[in-house]
């Protein structure tokens, strides 16, 4: 059984992956971080998640707060964040100089903050992923290939929408899918790839991905109708860098070597 720390146990995709986490026979919550001040800290996480039952571990205001049985971040083997961009950065340090595994799946980092995750990388295993999705996983792998295929034949297009309360857009993963039919292409680049974002009500996560040619059309879509799906994916991958981590294997990692 591998020991995980959680931050932002209110979060819409925390308080799923600890609920999801939780019922994992291999994974263990031993914490999980809170905003300073708030007036859950101290609390179970499990009733601060929504689970609704205690899972006996607490919500403490930082990943250096001290349990009974020592730092919380010393005590675990993957810190998990889907947070803010600033909270992102400070646990990324702290990962950093505790020499501890992380997944991340906070977007919206500008190229430098993804930089230093690249640089994370040297000395402890990462994953900074928009979506842990395995279906969205696979999608990409069919993207790449039509990219490559359909290369100079089709106008390629992303349309995403999500809640009025997503943040960045377009979103992290229309991004990913994205830099994965870039790679696919030998002369289209990136910048050749139109986006759409839609912000509205509680508009649940879908991406639909369009190579129009002449005459015809083809589409690749995903569309998420329970999050729980990226929560599943997220304890999957937090075993993963558990993996790499007690096997001394830093690394930036994607889904796509969880899956394969």
């Amino acid at each position: 059984m591998i020991k995980v720390a959680v931050t932002a146990p209110r979060g819409a995709m925390d308080s799923l992956i600890v609920q999801e986490a939780f019922k994992n026979s291999e994974i263990e919550v031993i914490g999980c971080v809170g905003t300073p001040g708030s007036d859950y800290i101290g609390a179970d996480a499990g009733q601060v998640c929504g689970l609704g039952e205690n899972i006996g571990a607490l919500v403490y205001d930082s990943l250096e707060a001290q349990t009974e049985e020592g730092m919380l971040i010393d005590l675990c083997d993957v810190v998990v964040d889907y947070s803010r961009i600033e909270v992102s950065m400070d646990v990324l340090a702290k990962c950093i100089s505790h020499k501890k595994a992380l997944l991340c799946g906070t977007t919206g980092f500008s190229d430098e903050q993804l930089a230093a995750f690249e640089k994370a990388a040297e000395v402890i295993p990462v994953m900074q992923t928009a979506n842990t999705s395995y279906v969205v996983t696979v999608m990409k792998k069919l993207l790449r290939e039509a990219a490559a295929l359909l290369e100079g034949k089709a106008g390629m297009e992303i349309i995403e929408a999500h809640s009025d309360t997503k943040l960045d857009a377009p979103s992290g993963t229309a991004i990913e899918l994205a830099g994965e039919m870039a790679a696919g292409m030998k002369e289209g680049k990136f910048e050749d790839i139109t986006f759409h974002s839609v912000r509205a009500g509680n508009t649940p996560s879908s991406h639909h991905v369009l190579f129009g040619c002449r005459g015809e059309m083809f589409r690749i879509s995903h569309d998420a109708y329970d999050w729980r799906c990226y929560a599943i994916g997220a304890c999957d991958a937090m075993l993963f860098l558990a993996d790499r981590a007690k096997a001394e294997k830093p690394g930036l990692y994607a889904m796509a070597d969880v899956i394969e």
